[in-house]
């Protein structure tokens, strides 16, 4: 029997706190959705995610999945792994495919997602994404891993004193002032920048 392409999910919250009587949510995934978070949390493992598919449960943020379990043979699952992309050391990073930008500093983990860099404020001709991409491309980023999770490679690039203290002057462009606070006083040393591939 060959795996269904859509498959009945109940959905349930597994954040810290949560009270005991957690809603849940009934949901149909298809196979490459499950499938996907299943590769984000134990990535391109064969007998992994044929044990998860067959406990017919996984958390994955803060949720847990819970579906009718599935038995798989060993040719389903490569044949089910087949249609994932697999993490390229050597790829290149292309400007026009990023999708987010991920910094961390001593205040934790901020996001600049394209759609809100790309946003420009009133009266300005620039925006804060295409400006920090081309500064970011000269630093050579380096493709650091395959995200099944976010269907993206991830890159990372060293950001010296020198590049932040650029990222910082283009703070201005931000339309949000939380965000251009954070970009002024950026104190890391790493940027990630997740694309997405374009056959994907």
């Amino acid at each position: 029997m060959s795996l269904p392409e859509s498959i009945q999910c109940k959905v349930s919250s597994e954040s810290v706190g949560s009270i005991t009587m957690v809603p849940v949510a009934a949901v149909t995934m298809t196979l490459d959705d499950l499938a996907g978070k299943i590769l984000g949390v134990c990535g391109k493992d064969g007998e992994r995610v044929a044990a998860i598919l067959s406990r017919g449960s996984l958390v994955s943020g803060d949720s847990r999945y819970r579906w009718s379990p599935l038995e798989t043979s060993p040719g389903e699952v490569s044949a089910l792994l087949g249609r994932f992309p697999d993490y390229e050391p050597d790829r290149s990073f292309a400007p026009e495919l990023c999708v987010l930008m991920v910094f961390r500093d001593g205040r934790g983990e901020f996001e600049i997602p394209r759609e809100i860099g790309l946003q420009k404020r009133l009266l300005r001709r620039r925006n804060f994404w295409d400006e920090a991409l081309e500064l970011v491309a000269s630093l050579e980023p380096r493709c650091e891993r395959y995200s099944y999770s976010d269907d993206a490679d991830v890159f990372a690039a060293a950001l010296s004193a020198d590049s932040r203290d650029a990222l910082g002057g283009l703070g201005g462009l931000l339309r949000y002032s939380s965000l251009e606070a954070r970009i002024r006083g950026l104190r890391a040393d790493r940027l990630w920048l997740f694309s997405h591939r374009p056959d994907r």
